[in-house]
C-alpha cells in the first residue's frame, strides 16, 4: 500500500519537481493515461518508485524519489515522458486531488537545468523490434551483410507504394508506420550496423515525405506532416548521439565510407524546409566526421558558391549549409552573419547549437549566441522559450553574470513576460512591475499570486496601482453587462482605497465624479454604483 510505503510531504515534494523538470503538454498527456486506468503493479523499492503503464506495449517506469531528474522509463522518449507523469498522478492520487494539481500545471514557471533537458527527445533501441517478422520486398529479407547501396534499394522498393497510399489516407500515419516497420529489417543485427541502418532508414523517409509535399501538396507542408518530420529528426538526432563512432570506425569502415558517398550529395537536395537543413547539420556533427570528408564538402559547397549562374534560392541554401562548417571552426560570428539575415529560420534553427554548447559547458558561447539571436527568442514558443531561458540561467550562473539577468529578460520581451514580472517583484521594481502589465495588457497574467502581489504594492505604493485598476475598470464597463458592471465596482474600491492611503481623497472623488458623468446613461452602470455605495 502506497499509504504506508510513501508520506504527503515526498508526494508533495515529487509534485513540485513534476512542475520544474517537464513540459505541460507531457503531464497533460499523464494525466490521461493515469484517468484511463493505465498505471498498475505501482510499488515503492528502494527510494524510487516503479510501476508498468500500458502504452501502445507496457513500459517499466521507475521514478527516483532522491532525483527526479534521474527517473527512467522503458519507451522511446528519452526525456521526463508521459509514462512517468501517469504514475506520479497514481502516487499523487492517493494523498491529493490530481485535478487540483492540473490547476497548478499551467501557471508560469521557469524550467530547471539539468542534463536531461540537453538529450535528444528519442532514445536509440535497435532490439525494440526484435520480436517482430523481419519485413520482406517479394519474399526476400535484407541481410546484415548487404552493402548500403542495397539498403537504399530495398527501401525503394519498400515504399514503391506508400505515395499513393499517403496520398489516399492520412499521409503521416501512412509514412510513420512505414518507416517504423522499416527499422524491423535490422532488429536481429549487430547493434551499431542496426543503429547505422536506422540512420540512412530516417534519412529515406524524411526524403521520401520532402517529395510527397512538393510533388502532391505543392510544397505545402500541413500540421500533420510537419509534425512527422520533426519526430524523424528528433529520431535520427538520437540515434546519432547513441551511435558508437569508434567501433563503427574499426568494425565498419567500409559501411562508413559508402554512407559518406550516399550522403554527401544530401547538400543538393530540397532542403529549405527546416529539417531538412537539421538533417544535415546532424549527419555531418555526428556521423561524417573525418576531416578529408569535411574538407571535400566544404570545397563542394563553396564551388557552388562561386557559380555566377547559381539561383537565388540555391544559393542561399548553400550559404546556410556553408555556416554549420563555420561553427565547426569556431567561426560563429560569419555563421550568425550569414544565418540572421534570413527571416525564415526559427529559433528551433539554432537550438541543437546552444544544446551542444550546453552539454560542453562552452558557457561563454552560449552567451553570445543567445545575446545575438535575442529578437527571436522573445518572438518564440513557450516551450522553446522555457528551453533556452535555462540554458541561458545555467550560463550566467557558471560565469557569475546573475546581475544580467533582469535586462536579458526584458530583452527577450514578450516570451519572457511572465518571468520578466516575477524578477521585478521580487526587485521591488514596482513602477516597472506596473509599466510592464500596463504595456503588454494583452497577455494573461498567469500567476497565481497575483493577487498577493497587487496587494503588497498597495499596502507599499498604492498610487501605482491606479492606472492599471482603470485600465480595467474601463475595459469591463465597455463590456456593457451586469457582470461587467458588478466587477468594476469592486475594482473601483480598491481604487478608492488605494487614493486614501495615498492621501488623495480628492482626486477620487473627481475621478469617481467623472467617472459617473461619463457614464450617466447606463442606468445598470449606476444602480451597481449606488449599491457599492461609490456615488449618490
Amino acid at each position: 500500500m502506497l499509504q504506508r510505503e510513501l508520506t504527503r510531504e515526498q508526494v508533495k515534494q515529487l509534485g513540485e519537481q513534476v512542475l520544474a523538470n517537464m513540459e505541460a503538454a507531457i503531464v497533460e498527456r499523464g494525466y490521461g493515461y493515469f484517468s484511463d486506468g493505465f498505471v498498475f503493479n505501482i510499488r515503492v523499492e528502494q527510494n524510487k518508485l516503479v510501476s508498468d503503464v500500458q502504452g501502445s506495449q507496457v513500459y517499466h517506469v521507475t521514478i527516483d524519489l532522491g532525483s527526479f531528474a534521474s527517473s527512467s522509463c522503458t519507451c522511446p522518449y528519452a526525456r521526463l515522458c508521459k509514462h512517468i507523469a501517469a504514475t506520479f498522478f497514481q502516487a499523487y492520487s492517493v494523498f491529493e486531488n490530481p485535478r487540483a494539481f492540473m490547476n497548478k500545471l499551467h501557471e508560469p514557471r521557469p524550467l530547471a537545468f539539468t542534463s536531461s533537458i540537453l538529450a535528444p527527445a528519442y532514445k536509440s533501441n535497435p532490439r525494440a523490434r526484435k520480436n517482430l517478422a523481419q519485413p520482406t520486398v517479394g519474399g526476400a529479407a535484407l541481410a546484415p551483410e548487404s552493402s548500403i547501396g542495397e539498403w537504399w534499394q530495398f527501401l525503394t522498393k519498400w515504399t514503391r507504394n506508400l505515395p499513393a497510399a499517403m496520398e489516399a489516407s492520412r499521409a503521416s500515419t501512412e509514412l510513420f508506420s512505414s518507416y517504423e516497420n522499416a527499422l524491423g529489417i535490422a532488429s536481429s543485427w549487430p547493434d551499431d550496423l542496426a543503429q547505422l541502418f536506422s540512420v540512412h532508414a530516417t534519412l529515406f523517409h524524411l526524403h521520401l515525405l520532402q517529395a510527397f509535399a512538393t510533388d502532391y501538396r505543392h510544397s505545402q507542408w500541413t500540421g500533420d506532416l510537419t509534425q512527422t518530420a520533426e519526430r524523424l529528426v528528433e529520431y535520427l538526432e538520437g540515434t546519432l548521439y547513441d551511435l558508437d563512432a569508434e567501433r563503427l570506425w574499426r568494425d565498419r569502415r567500409s559501411h562508413l565510407q559508402a554512407s559518406y558517398e550516399k550522403l554527401k550529395n544530401w547538400k543538393h537536395q530540397d532542403v529549405t524546409h527546416l529539417y531538412g537543413l537539421l538533417a544535415y547539420r546532424l549527419i555531418w556533427t555526428e556521423l561524417l566526421t573525418q576531416p578529408g570528408w569535411v574538407d571535400e564538402e566544404l570545397e563542394a559547397l563553396e564551388s557552388c558558391l562561386r557559380d555566377p549562374a547559381l539561383p537565388a534560392a540555391k544559393r542561399e541554401q548553400y550559404a546556410w549549409l556553408r555556416g554549420h562548417f563555420s561553427v565547426l571552426r569556431r567561426e560563429d560570428d560569419e555563421a550568425l552573419r550569414v544565418w540572421l539575415r534570413s527571416v525564415r529560420l526559427p529559433l528551433s534553427f539554432y537550438m541543437p547549437y546552444l544544446k551542444e554548447f550546453a552539454r560542453n559547458q562552452e558557457w561563454q558561447r552560449c552567451l553570445a549566441w543567445i545575446n545575438r539571436i535575442g529578437p527571436l527568442i522573445g518572438r518564440s514558443e513557450a516551450s522553446e522559450y522555457r528551453l533556452v531561458s535555462a540554458i541561458w540561467r545555467e550560463a550566467l550562473i557558471s560565469l557569475n553574470r546573475m546581475d544580467e539577468y533582469g535586462a536579458g529578460l526584458k530583452r527577450f520581451l514578450p516570451a519572457s513576460y511572465h518571468d520578466y514580472a516575477a524578477h521585478l517583484y521580487q526587485q521591488g521594481e514596482y513602477r516597472a512591475w506596473i509599466d510592464l502589465q500596463m504595456t503588454f495588457q494583452g497577455l494573461p497574467l498567469g500567476a497565481a499570486d497575483q493577487p498577493k502581489r497587487e496587494r503588497a504594492i498597495e499596502e507599499k505604493e498604492p498610487h501605482l496601482l491606479i492606472p492599471m485598476l482603470v485600465r480595467d475598470i474601463n475595459r469591463l464597463i465597455e463590456e456593457r453587462n451586469r457582470t461587467g458592471y458588478r466587477e468594476a465596482v469592486k475594482l473601483l474600491k480598491k481604487v478608492r482605497a488605494c487614493f486614501q492611503k495615498s492621501n488623495q481623497q480628492e482626486r477620487w472623488e473627481q475621478y469617481i465624479d467623472r467617472l459617473a458623468a461619463k457614464y450617466s446613461r447606463l442606468r445598470a452602470f449606476q444602480e451597481e454604483l449606488r449599491r457599492g455605495n461609490l456615488h449618490l
